[in-house]
């Protein structure tokens, strides 16, 4: 457990009397239910207990957005077993994250209409109605423990990384947040909370430009942080459970209410409410049943043999590739092999949710990058050079096709690339999909490391979740290996 404790906090403690006080519990970007990390770290289960033992339905809980995508269960459920936790937990408040609209407006606003807590969308709105997306409510106002609490939800401009619809509207989040943190303060309003789903860098904006906003609880960045900008405190508790946060809000007459957070982690330490667990518990059994579903067919073996898919051309690394390339409307695509998985040779015949989960089984999402000609060579460079020892970094592609020399030595064993049929350009910019964990230099992927993202790790979709559409929507499939990547006899 970790503990945030300001000095400027005890220093009010010792001079100012409070007008009053209230605790909120706070998280953000959730998209699992069960343990993560082989069960070490989060769970709805623990979490249930946690809040319990801080005071349950006493504080405000609230949420910051993320939740409906992406992860295995959702690939199912799209988001209702999130829903169905967040009413188990007795969450208050939430504002949408982009990936609440992944699976379209329709899908969200029913996940809103089965919400018992209320979904706060301030500058995102349905422009045919002038009202917030997807029945959302444009801001609240609370009386918590004697205390008068505003809220808004406000996001980035992430609208064309998702699926809102074509009737989404975005607002500019400091002129928005100002205008109702005002209106807010003028019904009376004694603390002014914006629930964020934005980069740091837009909260710090938005707490140096609207000084009415006197506490900023965010999401969208995983990772637990937090910062004091104009008086203002912004906080991000961090992804997926691993953390939860306690606040304690006190009012000062005349000034900016002191907030003091403590942090908590949700590990083993913690035992499972049971009452969560058979909610958790009901997803996991309805979920291995929902994976035997046929999602399409194929009318060709599928080889995903670990001697293929890291050493050579392979049908169903093709077919990989060419739906992640389509999903991020890239020019090109890369999977390493190494993260094709089972050993196993897949029909001719019906292919289940199951299948593809078991060949892509590491919860990776799809990004895509911007890289030079120079940089993608040096990709492929990376992914042959370790050829003979069967690694697997191997690179399955689609839109390149590569020749290149195993003998020779690594780095300098690719002879030819084509990109799109034309000749690689190493002064051209592309944009290249890949996995998050290539995004991160894993497998030796370095040069995509701090590449410009076109579509992020937090905006990304499943990858098991992008080829189970692809699927779908190509079924029967029946790819051929066709010369994409050629090894000089």
């Amino acid at each position: 457990m970790k503990r945030y404790v300001w000095s400027l906090a005890a220093l009010l403690f010792a001079a100012v009397a409070f007008a009053g006080q209230f605790s909120i519990i706070h998280f953000n970007d959730v998209y699992e239910i069960q343990p993560i990390h082989h069960g070490k770290y989060g769970g709805a289960a623990r979490v249930a207990t946690l809040i319990k033992e801080l005071g349950g339905q006493a504080n405000l809980i609230l949420f910051s957005g993320d939740a409906f995508s992406p992860s295995t269960m959702s690939s199912v459920f799209k988001g209702k077993q999130m829903v169905d936790v967040f009413n188990q937990l007795g969450l208050d408040y939430a504002t949408y994250g982009n990936h609440e609209f992944d699976f379209g407006p329709e899908v969200a606003a029913q996940r809103v209409k089965e919400s018992k807590f209320t979904w706060v969308a301030t500058n995102l709105l349905n422009k045919r109605t002038g009202s917030p997306l997807a029945g959302a409510a444009r801001w609240a106002m609370v009386d918590w423990n004697g205390v008068k609490v505003g809220i808004i939800g406000l996001i980035d401009n992430w609208l064309e990384l998702t699926s809102p619809g074509p009737d989404a509207q975005y607002l500019d989040f400091v002129e928005t947040g100002r205008k109702y943190a005002k209106m807010l303060k003028a019904k009376g309003a004694e603390v002014v909370i914006a629930l964020t789903h934005m980069d740091m860098v837009h909260d710090e904006e938005l707490a140096a430009k609207v000084p009415e906003i006197d506490l900023i609880l965010g999401g969208h960045d995983h990772a637990p942080m937090w910062k004091v900008v104009n008086g203002t405190l912004i906080w991000k508790t961090g992804a997926d459970w691993v953390h939860l946060a306690q606040l304690k809000v006190f009012t000062v007459p005349g000034l900016k209410p002191v907030v003091v957070p403590t942090e908590y982690t949700v590990d083993a330490s913690i035992p499972e409410d049971p009452a969560m667990q058979k909610v958790v518990a009901k997803y996991a059994a309805a979920l291995d049943q929902a994976l035997n579903k046929v999602i399409g067919e194929t009318k060709v073996p599928l080889d995903a043999r670990r001697k293929v898919v890291r050493r050579q051309e392979s049908n169903i690394g093709d077919l990989i590739a060419d739906a992640i390339r389509a999903y991020a409307k890239a020019d090109c695509a890369i999977q390493n092999g190494g993260g094709i998985r089972t050993d196993q040779v897949y029909g001719p015949g019906k292919l289940t949710k199951k299948d593809i989960l078991a060949i892509l089984p590491f919860g990776n999402v799809v990004i895509s990058v911007k890289v030079s000609g120079k940089d993608l060579l040096a990709a492929l460079e990376n992914g042959v050079s370790q050829w003979e020892r069967t690694k697997g970094r191997f690179p399955q592609v689609s839109g390149i096709t590569y020749v290149f020399d195993p003998t020779r030595p690594a780095g300098h064993r690719i002879l030819k690339v084509m990109v799109n049929g034309q000749p690689l350009d190493p002064n051209k910019t592309y944009v290249c999909a890949i996995n998050d964990y290539m995004g991160r230099g894993g497998d030796g992927y370095t040069m995509f490391k701090n590449a410009p993202r076109v579509i992020d790790e937090r905006n990304g979709k499943l990858l098991a979740q992008v080829v189970i559409d692809y699927i779908k929507a190509h079924s029967p499939v029946a790819p051929k290996v066709e010369g994409r990547i050629v090894i000089k006899k």
